[in-house]
């Protein structure tokens, strides 16, 4: 994904040029139609969206979404990644 920067200030206090912009048309049309499924956007009939509907859909959610606790959610991912892929095997 690109990162490019935003002006303003993000909602949870940083400014948001700090924060990437990502280009979801990057992403295969199976990726978003998984995105899609998994957060139950409604972009019509799944079989027949097209990628641009498919990518302006996962765009606006994502936008949407809004972090009240960024170290926390930063915290709870890193477990979850050590707890799939952990360092050192028994």
């Amino acid at each position: 994904m690109d990162a490019e920067p935003r002006r303003g200030a993000s909602q949870f206090g940083t400014p948001a040029t700090l924060r990437p912009r990502l280009n979801f048309g990057k992403l295969d049309v199976n990726s978003l139609k998984r995105y899609q499924r998994v957060h139950k956007l409604q972009v019509g009939v799944p079989q027949t969206a097209s990628k641009e509907q498919l990518v302006s859909a996962v765009t606006r959610h994502f936008s949407a979404q809004v972090v009240s606790d960024e170290l926390k959610v930063i915290a709870a991912f890193v477990t979850a990644v050590q707890k799939r892929h952990p360092l050192s095997k028994k």
